[in-house]
Parts: C-alpha cells; sequence; structure tokens
C-alpha cells in the first residue's frame, strides 16, 4: 500500500465526474461495493440536495485542496469496479468506474459548503461532496467471487439446491491454474487517455471514418443532419444538429451524450427518455474508460443464467455461433482469447466457438430475445483471462468428485423436501 507522503508524488487522478443527487432521511449506499449505509456529518438536516464529485486514482492521493474538509477515510472491496451513489427512495447518481473488479480500494470523502459549479451548476445543492478513490491491491479469489450456480432441482422453490463453497471446490493441491495476483499498471481502468470523451478526440475519430468512406468530414455531417457548408469551421457547435446543442438538460452529462449521438446521427437517441438516456450516456462512458487506444470491439450474444446483467468490466467466458469462413478467417476479428472451436454445423457452414471476453455494455442495437442478452465486448487481456482460466480450473468437476456432489445434493433435496411436507399438514 502507498503511503500518502509517497502518494502525495506519485498519485495520478485518472477521471472525475461531477453529479447530483437527493438524498433521504440523510443516508445513502454506494453500490457496487461492500461498504454499509453513509451518512453526512451534517445532522441537522434529513432531506437535501448533494453535489457530489467522484475521483478515481491511481494510487492514494495527497491532501484534497483547502477548500475540503476531511470527514472519514475507509477501505472496501469493488464487485465490478464500477460505483454508484444510491439513496433510501430508489435515487440513484450516475455509474463511475473506479477501476478494475475484485480489488480492495481506499476511500476518502470530504465536505464543504456548496460553490458555484458543485453538482449540476443549477445552486440548488446544500452539501457538496468529494469522493477519491484508489486501487489498494488485488483480492480476487475464485472460490469467493467465481463460485458456480447451486445444483439444480426439478420442483423445488427457486430450482436450486445450496452447497457450502468447500463442498463444491476441489482441493488446493489439485489447482491446474494458480490465483493469479494482478497489478495496477495491468488495468486498462486504471489509465489516462487525453482523447476520451473530448470533442477533439471525437472530431479525429470522425475523420477516420470519413476517410473509410472516401468522403469530407463536411459530408458525413450532412448525411448525420447538420447543416453546415464545405470549408466551415469544425467546432462543437458547428458539428452538432440545433435540437442537440448543450442546455437540452439538466443533467450535463446526459446533454453531452445527446450532443454526441445527434452529432453522429444516431436515430434512437432522440426518441428515448430522459432515464434511458442516462443509463446510455453511463453506459457508453464507462465502455471506452475500460478500453485502451484503437482497442477493437464486437458484440456477442451471452444466454442463460444471469445474462439479463453483466456489469462493465466482468470478464468471462461466452459461446456463439460464427459462419465457417474459408481459410479459417475470423467472422468479426474478435473471440480470439482462449478460442475453442466445440463443434461445426455442416449443413449452415457455421461453428460453434468458445473465447473469453471483458464485459463493456449492453448492445443496445440488438434487442435481447428471451435469455440471451447481446453485449458490446472487447477480447479479455492476460491479467483478465488468467482469474476466468483459474475459477474454471477452480471449480472442474472430474467424474468421481461429481458423483459425490450429486449425493450431497440428493440428501439435501430429500431434507428440503420432507420441509416442504411437513408445512402442507
Amino acid at each position: 500500500m502507498i503511503t500518502k507522503g509517497e502518494g502525495a508524488e506519485m498519485a495520478q487522478l485518472l477521471r472525475r465526474l461531477d453529479d447530483e443527487v437527493y438524498v433521504q432521511y440523510n443516508t445513502f449506499g454506494l453500490d457496487g461495493t461492500d461498504l454499509p449505509a453513509w451518512s453526512s456529518p451534517t445532522e441537522e438536516i434529513y432531506h437535501f440536495f448533494a453535489g457530489v464529485r467522484l475521483e478515481s486514482w491511481d494510487a492514494e492521493p495527497g491532501p484534497a485542496d483547502s477548500s475540503w474538509t476531511p470527514v472519514s477515510s475507509t477501505r472496501f472491496v469493488a464487485e465490478s469496479g464500477v460505483v454508484t451513489i444510491v439513496t433510501m427512495m430508489d435515487g440513484r447518481g450516475h455509474d463511475f468506474l473506479i477501476g478494475p473488479p475484485r480489488f480492495e480500494y481506499g476511500v476518502d470523502m470530504h465536505l464543504r459548503e456548496p460553490q458555484p459549479g458543485d453538482g449540476h451548476g443549477t445552486g440548488e445543492c446544500d452539501e457538496a461532496w468529494l469522493l477519491r478513490f484508489w486501487p489498494i491491491r488485488d483480492v480476487f479469489d475464485p472460490i469467493t467471487h467465481a463460485a458456480p450456480f447451486s445444483y439444480i432441482a426439478r420442483g423445488v422453490l427457486y430450482y436450486s439446491i445450496d452447497l457450502e463453497p468447500e463442498q463444491l471446490v476441489q482441493p488446493p493441491a489439485s489447482r491446474e491454474v494458480p490465483v493469479p495476483v494482478s497489478e495496477v499498471a495491468d488495468w486498462a481502468s486504471l489509465r489516462t487517455d487525453p482523447d476520451l470523451d473530448t470533442f477533439d478526440g471525437w472530431l479525429r475519430r470522425l475523420r477516420r471514418k470519413a476517410e473509410d468512406r472516401g468522403v469530407t468530414v463536411h459530408e458525413v455531417l450532412r448525411a448525420a443532419g447538420v447543416d453546415i457548408a464545405d470549408g466551415a469551421d469544425l467546432t462543437a457547435a458547428s458539428c452538432t444538429p440545433p435540437l442537440g446543442r448543450a442546455g437540452r438538460f439538466k443533467d450535463p452529462l446526459i446533454d453531452r451524450y445527446y450532443a454526441e449521438q445527434a452529432r453522429w446521427g444516431s436515430s434512437s437517441g432522440p426518441s428515448l427518455g430522459e432515464e434511458r438516456l442516462r443509463e446510455y450516456a453511463d453506459g457508453e462512458r464507462i465502455a471506452k474508460e475500460l478500453c485502451r487506444t484503437g482497442t477493437h470491439t464486437f458484440s456477442v450474444p451471452v444466454e442463460g443464467r444471469g445474462a439479463l446483467y453483466v456489469p462493465p468490466g466482468v470478464s468471462r467466458r461466452v459461446w456463439r455461433w460464427e459462419d465457417d469462413m474459408l481459410g479459417g478467417e475470423l467472422m468479426d476479428d474478435g473471440l480470439t482469447v482462449d478460442r475453442q472451436v466445440l463443434a461445426r454445423n455442416p449443413w449452415t457452414r457455421q461453428i460453434l466457438v468458445s473465447g473469453i471476453v471483458t464485459i463493456l455494455r449492453q448492445d443496445h442495437e440488438r434487442r435481447a430475445c428471451g435469455d440471451t442478452v447481446w453485449y458490446v465486448v472487447r477480447d479479455a487481456e492476460p491479467h483478465e483471462a488468467a482469474r476466468v482460466l483459474c475459477a474454471e480450473a477452480t471449480w472442474e468437476e472430474d467424474p468421481d468428485h461429481r458423483r459425490a456432489l450429486d449425493e450431497v445434493a440428493r440428501e439435501k433435496l430429500i431434507d428440503l423436501r420432507a420441509t416442504y411436507r411437513s408445512r402442507e399438514q
């Protein structure tokens, strides 16, 4: 762990987000962590607006500027690396990426009287908070963090029988893959990118898009509905259709996302409600923060139990049918990490392929169907894939082990059915 003295010289601010939340009964929580509920040190008010500044650092930061008063400091474990302030009446702030999943983090809380620009800049805030996060160490444990689903039993409530982790796991001596321990520097989420969510970065991407199409930037903009003449200066105002320009929404993060979608000519953005725009804005921003410059992304279906919500930043194995390309070419240059061809369908010329990816966000362009949800992903990086491979090796069941666990599950099932029958009498 880095001390405050060392951190003052070494720590670098990775990203910052200004938000505004309505707090009821002076109680709020930090979703995505194992922390208990928090409260403001100002006890004389119970319902109030708080302007919240969230900061992610690559190491323990030095003291905040003198306008902030330190309140508390604690440690926690992050579930996915994304945290959200939540309040009692289902209120919630924006999602904020602090770093990798299953890391221990430190967080400092500071307080001050609101200043112009705090929160959403509306002047409605009663308090201003500063929450600063930094990574301490990798604490991933496949027994704690990657346990498989409980045993399935037909006709039993919730369709599962809970077994203790020590009943499921093989003895540590038989693990084929050691538990990986990553460093802060390994993770894309713990680095800065000067082009991230800036107009200049967007303009560079637009230039590449125009080049690929063999047209000018001004032609791409006109096709997206922007009234701009050839040779006109390319500014944030001139590149955005009138309906997408700043000031449409009170929340500046939603406002910026709406403007960016309008610049790209997205047909779905203008028709979405504010809550859905908020969800999409957070998802797009975090997906970019989880990628290094130039990272290739693609879309995959995630099927079955737990598919409805897979948090961003989490790595997992996925399966999909691909077209069986001549020469063994990849369908979309993705799904390359621990790639396995599991089956071939000679009639449709397709192959069932498995690989390890890192989830970035849901794919809004492809509608979920039943228990299949499409996600935008990237191939997992080595330290991310190592966690998945470790979990698979830890929980793999050989036939003898499986038979022993089945017997334990049957005993539990008999007890469970006897309990149900006694309740019915």
